[in-house]
C-alpha cells in the first residue's frame, strides 16, 4: 500500500489570535501533450468535487471543455462552470494515474489577477472520484515536525 504523510500548514490569524490549520498535497496533473505539471491542492473533505480555476488549467493545457455548462454557477464564488476530468498522480507516493472528475472555474481567459478575494477559486481536492481511491486523514497528533499533525494519505 502507498502512504503519504505531509505536515498539515497553519496560519496564525491576525485579528483573533487563532490558528487556522489545513492539509495540501501535491498531484501531477497530466496535460494535452502527456506533460506532467505539479499542482498543489487543498484536501477539502467539505468539498463535493475538486476544482481549480479555469485560467490555471488553460496555462497548464489541461483537457477541459470549451464551453461552460449553461446554467450552472459555483455556489461559493459565482464563477462559470466547465465540467471536465484531471488525470493525476499523488507526488511521494507511487505512480498509480488516477482520474477525477473536476469542476474548471471561471472563464480560462480571464487573468487570476482579475479575480477578487471572495470569488478567488481555489484548486481544492474534493470527494467525488476521489473516496474510493484514497483515504485522506487530518491527524490532529503533534510531532516535533509537525506541530499540528499530519495529513495522512493512502491507496485504498
Amino acid at each position: 500500500m502507498s502512504r503519504l504523510v505531509t505536515p498539515l500548514l497553519y496560519r496564525t490569524l491576525w485579528a483573533t489570535g487563532d490558528v487556522l490549520v489545513r492539509g495540501e498535497l501535491e498531484l501531477r496533473i497530466k496535460s494535452n501533450d502527456g506533460t506532467w505539471h505539479v499542482v498543489r491542492f487543498r484536501a477539502d473533505s467539505g468539498a463535493e468535487i475538486t476544482t481549480m480555476p479555469a485560467v490555471e488549467g488553460r496555462r497548464l493545457d489541461l483537457p477541459m471543455p470549451q464551453q461552460a455548462v449553461r446554467g450552472v454557477t459555483h455556489n461559493q464564488t459565482g464563477l462559470e462552470v466547465r465540467s471536465g476530468l484531471i488525470r493525476a498522480q499523488v507526488v511521494g507516493m507511487d505512480a498509480t494515474e488516477y482520474v477525477f472528475p473536476c469542476f474548471f472555474l471561471g472563464d480560462p481567459s480571464t487573468p487570476l489577477a482579475v479575480y477578487t478575494s471572495p470569488t478567488l477559486p481555489y484548486t481544492l481536492l474534493g470527494l467525488s472520484g476521489v473516496v474510493d481511491k484514497l483515504l485522506i486523514t487530518p491527524d490532529g497528533r503533534p510531532s516535533p515536525t509537525a506541530p499540528y499533525g499530519n495529513l495522512i494519505v493512502e491507496k485504498i
